[in-house]
């Protein structure tokens, strides 16, 4: 006894004067240079060895821990991210289960390039990192809605629903009637601890991830890098530069330049989507030139209803006169993404409304058309002198692409698997697999520290652009801590986020407001139907259907149909948020 306890006494003094002799900044994986580079030559991270939320010790770095990634507290030295990339934590231990378990995941799926989510190769390396399988559930093109009521109604419950369709009186009555689960619980018993790190060290998503009582709900999108926003005006330079005009600033401008467009090529050169996101409900065109939306807005945290704003009659008038001279796409109304967008590349545009998401084929088809093809953004015009622009589409970070739980997973015994499986979503290794892929498989990194896309479709000539093929092995629409960054974006894109950001855009409803249940239901019933008067009047006074003149019993009938009510429990949501 007294030999092991002289043991244990020289082992404890040698390890105390190792500590104190060892020089600042080394670790065992070998001395760093200015680089960031371990004496081996590969790029070193930070690592940090604290506590987890729930008080036990953080797994050391290691083959089952997050992939062998450390935690990243500190700027990863040679990745060029790190002047904008928000440093989550790896608080993962590896797989999530020793034996492999399935969740049955409802997503809807519309693409162009696959079968189904499991051919996507990020889902193929997180079931070979977590354990976890997914079974996946895809309701019928075109009819997610009536297929996630059917199976709401039928108690017939997926274990995760993804980015679905709104329930009736919104999520904290899918609560209530025994459909969603709350997270709440979860969070404290500390099995989140990625989206623990992320919510303490920023205010915005700590706010924004919960209700106005600090329950959580969901798990949403969390888009770190800034490149909102991704939605507004553009217009063909080449033609500007063909015909001698300047890049248009202001209403007139627009006139002058749609009406030489259409003198010069014949055509009718505006195209514009009205209620879906190539166009006004969206990024506000031209409405926010007249000081208005097509939906509610917050003027300087007053609620308003947008069509029953003075300047809504002044963009009526516009687009009004616009269709009449044949300068807005005749059949704008019933116009669907597809030949909207092949109207776009064929030179049958001049202008329109458009995501940056659908820049990139556009220009690759209309390039393959016309060499000195060319669209370039544009802010959006104001309507007189000294006007300041307060609407244009952005997004907070925590993002309206929400994950939800359903009570089959704790009637499963599998929600607190589930839990910690979506939280590796948040860490930054899991960050990374879901914005890029599998390292190795769909990018590197050069030497520059930049990232290098290599999957192999992309460099094949199928006529395609990255953006039609990433679903192939990356995510986009889910919940997930996202590099916004981690796409191909041609210049023009870049330069679409800085004209747009230019204005401010500080009338818009906060995302994350959140209703009462009641208060959700009888908003519900007020605005269905008058969102529905507003989509086909808009159109009608568009298209001359309507005159104008019958704009004033427009806005009557807005108002007999309880609009005040519906601004007052708008109100009092956007009041509770800004207490937060």
């Amino acid at each position: 006894m007294k030999g092991k306890k002289f043991v244990t006494l020289l082992t404890t003094i040698l390890l105390l004067i190792s500590v104190l002799i060892l020089p600042m900044g080394c670790s065992s994986g070998g001395e760093k240079d200015a680089s960031g580079k371990s004496s081996s030559g590969k790029p070193k991270e930070e690592t940090n060895t604290s506590k987890s939320s729930d008080g036990e010790k953080m797994p050391e770095e290691g083959p089952d821990t997050n992939n062998g990634r450390p935690y990243n507290l500190s700027p990863v030295k040679y990745d060029k991210r790190a002047d904008k990339y928000l440093y989550g934590i790896n608080a993962t231990s590896l797989p999530i289960v020793e034996e492999p378990v399935t969740l049955t995941v409802w997503r809807g799926l519309n693409s162009t390039v696959m079968q189904g989510w499991d051919e996507c190769e990020a889902f193929k390396e997180l079931e070979k990192r977590t354990n976890v399988k997914i079974k996946w559930i895809y309701p019928p093109v075109g009819q997610e809605t009536d297929n996630y009521n059917l199976k709401v109604s039928s108690l017939d419950l997926p274990d995760v629903f993804v980015t679905p369709p709104g329930y009736t009186g919104g999520y904290h009555k899918a609560v209530e009637d025994g459909i969603y689960l709350e997270l709440t619980e979860y969070y404290d018993k500390g099995l989140m601890p990625n989206i623990k790190w992320l919510r303490e060290n920023n205010e915005d998503i700590d706010r924004d991830i919960v209700d106005d009582d600090g329950k959580m709900f969901f798990f949403p999108m969390i888009d770190i890098v800034p490149t909102d926003p991704w939605s507004g005006l553009w217009v063909r330079e080449d033609w500007i530069k063909e015909l001698g005009l300047e890049l248009p600033k202001t209403i007139e401008d627009w006139d002058a330049m749609l009406r030489a467009m259409k003198k010069a090529k014949g055509i009718a050169p505006l195209g514009l989507k009205i209620n879906d996101s190539y166009g006004v409900s969206n990024n506000y065109a031209f409405a926010a030139s007249y000081d208005t939306g097509y939906d509610f807005i917050n003027k300087n945290g007053k609620v308003a209803y947008g069509p029953l704003e003075p300047g809504y009659k002044d963009f009526l008038m516009l687009l009004n006169k616009w269709y009449k001279d044949g300068l807005l796409d005749p059949d704008f109304t019933t116009r669907d993404g597809d030949s909207y967008n092949a109207n776009l590349a064929n030179g049958q545009y001049g202008a329109c409304g458009l995501n940056y998401g659908e820049m990139g084929q556009a220009k690759l088809s209309g390039t393959q058309q016309d060499p000195n093809y060319k669209l370039t953004p544009v802010a959006m015009p104001t309507s007189y002198d000294g006007q300041e622009i307060h609407l244009h589409q952005d997004n907070a970070t925590v993002r309206g692409d929400r994950t939800f739980f359903t009570t089959q997973l704790a009637e499963d015994g599998l929600d607190e698997v589930a839990v910690k499986w979506q939280d590796y979503w948040y860490s930054q290794d899991g960050g990374d697999l879901c914005s890029y892929g599998p390292e190795g498989v769909s990018y590197e990194w050069d030497d520059n520290g930049e990232v290098k896309w290599i999957y192999p479709r992309l460099k094949n000539d199928e006529g395609l652009d990255f953006w039609t093929l990433y679903p192939l092995f990356k995510l986009h629409n889910w919940g997930y801590l996202r590099n916004s960054a981690a796409y191909e974006f041609e210049p023009e894109v870049f330069e679409s986020i800085k004209v747009w950001d230019s204005q401010d855009s500080s009338w818009l409803i906060p995302d994350n407001i959140s209703q009462t249940p009641e208060e959700e239901k009888e908003l519900a019933g007020i605005m269905t139907e008058i969102n529905t008067f507003r989509d086909e009047m808009t159109l009608k006074f568009i298209t001359g259907q309507e005159p104008l003149d019958h704009f004033d019993r427009f806005v009557e009938t807005v108002k007999g149909m309880d609009i005040d009510r519906a601004i007052r429990l708008k109100q009092d949501a956007l009041d509770r948020y800004l207490a937060r």
